[in-house]
């Protein structure tokens, strides 16, 4: 019957809606990424990022009134080349849990593969910029293995101030509203709340903003945002004690390709012009995949007993100017 409701467009609409709630429940855990530069695709699964240096100060008058003088030097360029590689994981559903569940069984398991693909994908950032990022150690110490548990090792205000202080040296650029990024683990936040001079300087932000996107505020030339999933290294310091991460981020630091075309807060010149939720972007790389086997499509099953669902995510990230990114390790009280 025309207009009616087929078993094809009812199985892309459950997909469609599928999707969307992997999405959903995906934003929330990508904090690291939302500061990336997307790659520019190349060729045939080729992406490349690209870094200009900056030319250096004209310090000499011209020759000559009216007088053409000779071409100044080119800037320099760095191109890297990304190739995203492939993640994801499934699990398994029988028939009983689509006739017996009470509840939408199957849509909570896409929604729970949600936040694990956005934690899985965030992770992968968190690590390569922390491991790309130039850094210090707070209280003036020289490496991790030196920070222990003691007051005077835990991060104090001075310690935001050399970092944002040497971005400006490094003429390092902002990534939103003229300000840079940082990413702070909650212990690490109540340390800095108990810091009469950081707070003294801390704007907060409206607590309606806080909740889903992690924006603590600003400080100065900084806006603060907090993340359960900011690094820890578990007994990283001396005398057993756990170190953690306080990551800056400054803008064309870092680029990523795949998955990172559906974070939030990428400026929407920077995405690509043929992308899609649930689709393609920049020719063919599949951002984030849902896959739904239904009863009897995984393989061997003649009663139509078994199915699956799975997410699957193209991505890769590179750090391209290590010095507009960084990162210092230090203690708090939960060390």
């Amino acid at each position: 019957m025309a207009g009616g409701l087929s078993v094809a467009n009812y199985g892309g609409a459950v997909k469609t809606n599928f999707e969307r709630r992997l999405l959903i429940r995906a934003l929330p855990r990508l904090v690291h990424g939302r500061w990336a530069t997307p790659a520019t695709l190349s060729g045939y699964g080729t992406y490349e990022l690209r870094r200009y240096e900056a030319l250096s100060a004209i310090t000499t008058p011209l020759a000559q009134e009216g007088v053409t003088p000779v071409e100044g030097s080119q800037p320099s360029l760095t191109q890297l080349t990304v190739t995203p590689l492939y993640y994801g994981t499934w699990m398994g559903y029988t028939q009983n849990i689509i006739e017996q569940g009470y509840d939408p069984i199957l849509s909570e398991m896409v929604g729970i593969l949600g936040e694990q693909a956005g934690l899985s994908i965030d992770t992968l950032i968190r690590n390569e910029l922390t491991d790309g990022a130039t850094t210090d150690f707070s209280a003036g110490q020289t490496a991790r293995t030196s920070l222990d548990n003691t007051l005077s090792h835990e991060i104090t205000f001075d310690d935001i101030l050399i970092q944002l202080a040497e971005f400006e040296t490094l003429n390092a650029r902002p990534v939103e509203g003229g300000r840079f990024a940082c990413v702070i683990h909650p212990y690490t936040w109540k340390n800095l709340l108990q810091d009469e001079t950081f707070m003294a300087a801390f704007v907060q932000e409206a607590p309606s903003t806080a909740i889903r996107s992690g924006l603590l505020g600003t400080l100065m030339n900084c806006t603060f945002y907090m993340s359960s999933n900011a690094r820890i290294y578990v007994d990283g310091g001396a005398t057993n004690t756990d170190v953690y991460d306080m990551l800056f981020i400054g803008a064309d630091s870092h680029g990523v390709v795949g998955f990172a075309s559906q974070m939030p807060n990428l400026m929407p010149t920077a995405v690509p012009s043929d992308y899609s939720p649930g689709g393609n972007t920049g020719g063919g790389v599949r951002s984030v995949e849902i896959i739904r086997k239904g009863l009897g499509e995984t393989g061997f099953d003649p009663l139509n007993q078994r199915g699956t669902l799975a997410w699957k995510a193209a991505f890769a990230v590179q750090v391209t100017q290590s010095n507009w990114i960084r990162n210092v390790e230090h203690t708090n009280d939960f060390s």
